[in-house]
């Protein structure tokens, strides 16, 4: 849980010190005061939300994990399910995509918008991170490895042994390198060079999601998940800024500790 909360104050203090840009139609993103408003209010209370309920969840008993049957879970995840071990390809990988966007001060067009694509960058981290924090802390999904006979039960009764669904090394990823996908692909007009920067968004969270399922941090259904959830994100939140496109857009936040979520409305 420790990711999630300091991923949040990360996005907080991005966000916090970044100005926005002014409109202009000739740039492929816009940032508007009324919809970032909204995507960043209704992303910190959802993190507020989220921070709470991982904070309430209580470690397994050893009587509750005596009870855990691999039998119980279903044949396509069932495979999972083995002994504890350090992912140390999936920390290598979450903790470097925080980074890919840091490729945009490489290229003059982006380098240009650094600090409007750093806004969004935020957004997305925060969104993502809530949104995966309160699934994880309402749904409680014990990781594969509480399963294990030979794993120590030091491992199974920490909290983090009960946060398995969605992947949150995965689902980060994915929102991370799609982000940085989307982006480029909206300067870059040669088509080879787009193929190439989409294959690698695609393979880098790919290669998370298969190192947490074998070192049994989580179910296949986990990262599925997770992979599709962030990619959405990632994706999203920048076409969400598209200059024509976010002239049509209002959003309309609904903003409570229990029920964070936005309203949007879309004008032909």
């Amino acid at each position: 849980m420790n990711y999630f909360r300091n991923t949040l104050l990360i996005n907080l203090l991005i966000i916090n010190c970044l100005n926005f840009g002014q409109a202009d139609n000739t740039r492929p993103f816009n940032l508007d005061f009324t919809r970032e408003a909204a995507l960043i209010g209704t992303g910190v209370a959802a993190g507020v939300t989220a921070f709470i309920i991982l904070e309430s969840i209580q470690p397994l008993t050893p009587q509750e994990i005596n009870l855990l049957d691999p039998a119980n879970v279903n044949e396509f995840d069932r495979g999972a399910i083995g002994p504890f071990k350090e992912d140390k390809l999936g920390d290598v990988l979450l903790y470097g995509s925080y980074l890919l966007p840091l490729t945009f001060l490489a290229y003059e067009e982006t380098n240009r918008d650094f600090l409007e694509l750093a806004f969004m960058y935020g957004e997305v981290l925060l969104i993502q991170g809530s949104i995966n924090g309160i699934v994880k802390g309402t749904v409680q999904r014990s990781r594969p490895y509480v399963y294990d006979k030979d794993t120590p039960l030091s491992e199974k009764t920490e909290k983090r042994a009960r946060i398995s669904f969605f992947s949150g090394h995965t689902s980060i990823t994915s929102a991370v390198t799609f982000f940085t996908a989307k982006v480029f692909t909206e300067y870059i007009e040669n088509n080879t060079t787009k193929i190439i920067i989409w294959s690698a968004a695609a393979l880098i969270p790919a290669v998370t999601a298969v190192s947490r399922v074998n070192t049994h941090w989580h179910f296949p259904t986990d990262v599925i998940v997770g992979y599709a959830f962030g990619a959405l994100v990632g994706y999203f939140i920048p076409e969400l800024h598209k200059s024509k496109i976010g002239e049509k857009i209002s959003i309309n936040p609904a903003i409570n500790l229990e029920r964070p979520k936005l309203n949007l409305q879309f004008r032909f």
